[in-house]
């Protein structure tokens, strides 16, 4: 099942990011899912619509011109998006604020950052590439602008993919967590040519 949609996309020395603990803290994640339910993707998909508030707790495992591990927050709500990484102390790696019009980040020196395309504001400054603004309801499962998507055989996304310029990305749904209503993602690999991203999220807080 396809769907075609369309989306959107400073010279300074970068600040690169290199961070020491690594995929350990993914190695042990692995619990016994709960009972599955299968569910009408209509009425599943226009749940999702309606969540335009919620938050996202979990860990980042990146891979790519650098290798880390993070703890993840990731914050929506109708006009902004906020992504804090932290290390396993709780000190900062990067602090991102997005809205429509600005974005800032603040990366692990507590330098502050402004521009107006997150995903090549935090390129340039860390290295890391992240496509942030379909990330807002890629997060919660919405194949939102994806180039294809498959569903599941509980009626769920298992699978979307998009050309972002000239970057290919495709994003695996592996695991949802059942225990909140409308069911999201528990377990992602979000990649493209020469990076993947391993998310788990441990909580979700919606609204």
């Amino acid at each position: 099942m396809t769907q075609s949609v369309t989306y959107l996309p400073s010279n300074k020395k970068k600040y690169w990011l290199f961070f020491p603990f690594l995929f350990s803290l993914l190695a042990g994640c692995a619990t016994q899912p709960p009972p599955q339910s299968t569910t009408d993707w209509e009425s599943h998909e226009a749940k999702l619509r309606e969540l335009n508030t919620y938050q996202a707790k979990g860990k980042l495992g990146y891979k790519g011109s650098q290798r880390f591990g993070a703890n993840l927050i990731w914050d929506t709500q109708p006009n902004n998006d906020h992504l804090l990484l932290t290390n396993f102390l709780g000190s900062t790696l990067l602090k991102l604020d997005a809205s429509p019009d600005k974005v800032t980040l603040v990366n692990h020196e507590g330098k502050t950052f402004h521009g107006t395309d997150a995903s090549a504001l935090i390129l340039e400054l860390t290295g890391i590439n992240l496509p942030i603004a379909q990330m807002r309801d890629w997060l919660i499962g919405l194949p939102t602008a994806a180039d294809t998507y498959q569903l599941n055989n509980e009626g769920r996304v298992g699978y979307l993919a998009k050309q972002i310029d000239n970057q290919y990305w495709q994003l695996d749904y592996n695991e949802y967590d059942y225990t909140v209503s409308p069911s999201l993602p528990k377990r992602m690999v979000l990649s493209t040519t020469g990076v993947t991203i391993t998310l788990i999220i441990h909580n979700w807080s919606i609204n």
